[in-house]
């Protein structure tokens, strides 16, 4: 099942790709445990529930995929370390009635494998072949660059069989910082997480929604020096962050939390100089 929304004249689907479990330490940096444990618990081995929420944006006849989710090409090693559940992006839009031929535009906030393992798949004669075959896969050039040749601290966070079979079929757009990719989607690097992450902002009507990927993953990273240990850049995320949410709190913007296991969506008040909350009645749930 998937939610549909409106924002103007573009029509919005949010639901679940991916559903997953990562360290609990990992996911909120140097906050200690005994305050993150009260937004979400961790199971026996300190993991708490995360899920992968994907938009299916269509406008102006083009269907616009942002973030496909991890996907199924993992080891049962990995399968057991993440706890993923066994279902993909592709299942999702056929349950819809939606072909992945059908798909024209996916855009990956970043290419870490929990963002872009979705768009490629491993085909019967044991080949990595992409799952939408008809669309063009936008990603930022300092991604794109970072992910062939990462740094050892991020280097088990990308894999290259995520992108190069896109490559390989010139299915990759490679973008360098902000742009209109469809009518009403737009694309802006922030770096911070990694360098090259990229937002979406969808604009139609007077009315925006906002995708801001790992700048802030879930509702529970809402204070602003609550970071993950996964970014890579600490002190530049804090200030995007604070722009990003400032701008979406005065705007009215509807956010979408790309991993949030329980809240796909909601808009965000200014409590303080450093916090903001939700607005109350403005969720979103998962589905």
């Amino acid at each position: 099942m998937s939610g549909e929304i409106y924002i103007g004249d573009i029509c919005v689907r949010h639901f679940v790709s991916s559903r997953f479990k990562l360290d609990g330490g990992s996911m909120f940096g140097v906050i200690p445990k005994t305050l993150w444990e009260k937004k979400t618990k961790p199971d026996e081995q300190n993991r708490i529930t995360l899920a992968v929420n994907t938009l299916l944006v269509q406008t102006s006849g083009i269907n616009v995929i942002v973030e496909p989710g991890m996907g199924l090409n993992y080891s049962e090693k990995q399968f057991n370390i993440y706890d993923l559940e066994r279902f993909q992006l592709k299942d999702r839009l056929i349950e819809q009635g939606i072909s992945p031929s059908e798909i024209d535009i996916v855009v990956f906030t970043h290419l870490h494998l929990d963002h872009a393992g979705g768009a490629t798949e491993v085909s019967p004669d044991g080949g990595v072949v992409p799952v939408f075959p008809n669309a063009v896969h936008v990603v930022q050039e300092f991604e794109l660059q970072e992910a062939k040749r990462p740094h050892p601290i991020e280097s088990a966070s990308y894999r290259t069989s995520d992108f190069a079979a896109l490559e390989a079929c010139g299915l990759l757009r490679v973008v360098d910082g902000d742009e209109e990719v469809a009518p009403g989607v737009f694309v802006e690097r922030t770096g911070g997480h990694t360098r090259g992450h990229q937002i979406v902002t969808i604009v139609s009507g007077g009315e925006k929604a906002l995708y801001p990927g790992d700048i802030t993953p879930t509702s529970a990273h809402l204070p602003l020096n609550w970071l993950m240990g996964w970014d890579l850049y600490p002190e530049e995320i804090y200030w995007k962050k604070e722009l990003v949410l400032k701008k979406a709190a005065e705007e009215g913007i509807l956010v979408f939390w790309t991993h949030d296991p329980n809240i796909a969506a909601s808009k965000v008040s200014l409590e303080n100089d450093s916090s903001f909350s939700i607005v109350s009645g403005s969720t979103l749930p998962v589905i």
